[in-house]
């Protein structure tokens, strides 16, 4: 009997977790929180064909392959259309040789869904990629700041993700990321997205972009209905408009045998659409003084933008790519781990909608928390 492919419906969530701890990685947070698969794949208000928008092989019955896909509304420089990324991608090794994963990423890749993008793939996949003429991305450029108090905090970290390491090595590195200290004045900021958003500030931002459309009903999935994270909005008002950054503040944790314990903090900031250059420092100022007072030692954000880029150079962020050892500055900290955090995407995109590139002037607004990329380990 051939294997045939269709999406899951909502009382299959057991078989798909099963799945998943069986061929993908056993226990994944996926297996051990329903809520978070949920929220992740049950966007009914993106997705229409009932159940899960998770796709399922099967042979005689038996489940042989899972493709996840996460619907978006897309935005292309204020044009609007269907998008989906796509996420654990797993077939069983006895239909590894055959078409089964084909079929089922076809079951995505689909003419009302414009683009396909698989953030965050294995570097194995890369070549099957390439084959199918996907556009195999650079890693996601990362950034970091460390507050200037934070030098031998950050140095240990390094040196317990780096074992080889001498303390002049690891407190080298943690002195090029320092950031220069914030402005003495906190400005007033809210903690809220802005009421009027879709229609004074995402209108704008829209017409000037490509990516996921954050008006608010993405902000507000995204951010304050995570049911997992706690994210903390920044918002600096400007005129008509208002510049917004989210972020959450993450306890980094090593391995101690078997056990999880606690090392220091840092915030990982997902979001940052200011509405000028001033806007973009004084709301960089805001938020590093809410780092320093959350206790973290500092920040780190993905982001292919290159508008956005070039606001945090300016504002004292740290290309880590451009650095000497740079690549050793850890991003898995759920444990504490030294090895290459580096982020591989690909993306299948439609003709009228240009390439993610490094370039400085690249309207790919993308950062860390599109897709499944910022969650629970």
């Amino acid at each position: 009997m051939a294997t045939t492919f269709r999406y899951a419906n909502y009382d299959e969530y057991g078989r798909i977790s099963q799945f998943l701890h069986d061929y993908w990685a056993n226990n994944h947070v996926y297996c051990r929180d329903k809520l978070l698969f949920d929220w992740t794949f049950d966007r009914r208000d993106e997705w229409s064909e009932g159940g899960y928008s998770f796709a399922l092989a099967e042979d005689e019955g038996q489940l042989v392959g899972i493709l996840g896909g996460i619907p978006f509304s897309f935005n292309c420089f204020g044009r609007r259309s269907h998008g989906v990324w796509i996420a654990n991608w797993v077939i069983s090794p006895e239909h590894r040789r055959g078409p089964t994963a084909l079929k089922l990423l076809s079951t995505f890749r689909r003419p009302d869904f414009q683009p396909v993008v698989a953030f965050g793939i294995n570097a194995a996949t890369v070549p099957v990629y390439k084959i199918l003429r996907g556009d195999v991305l650079p890693p996601a450029p990362r950034y970091f700041a460390l507050l200037p108090e934070a030098t031998g905090r950050m140095a240990r970290v390094l040196e317990l993700a780096n074992p080889s390491w001498s303390q002049e090595q690891a407190l080298g590195l943690a002195e090029r990321l320092v950031i220069p200290r914030p402005r003495s004045e906190r400005p007033q900021t809210g903690t809220a997205i802005p009421e009027r958003w879709d229609e004074t500030d995402w209108a704008e931002i829209a017409t000037q972009t490509v990516g996921a459309a954050r008006d608010s009903a993405y902000l507000n999935w995204r951010y304050v209905h995570h049911p997992r994270f706690q994210y903390r909005i920044v918002t600096l008002p400007e005129g008509r408009r208002t510049g917004l950054l989210a972020w959450r503040l993450e306890t980094i944790h090593r391995l101690v045998d078997g056990q999880l314990v606690p090392v220091d903090l840092i915030g990982r900031m997902v979001e940052f659409l200011p509405v000028s250059n001033e806007n973009a420092q004084r709301m960089l100022d805001a938020f590093l003084l809410e780092l320093d007072a959350s206790g973290a030692l500092g920040a780190d954000f993905y982001t292919f933008h290159g508008p956005t880029r070039t606001l945090l150079t300016t504002g004292g962020f740290v290309d880590v790519q451009t650095i000497a050892d740079g690549q050793a500055v850890p991003s898995r900290l759920q444990p504490l781990d030294g090895k290459s955090g580096d982020i591989l995407s690909a993306m299948f995109l439609p003709e009228n909608v240009p390439p993610c590139t490094l370039a400085p002037d690249c309207p790919w607004y993308w950062t860390k928390s599109d897709s499944d990329q910022d969650r629970p380990n």
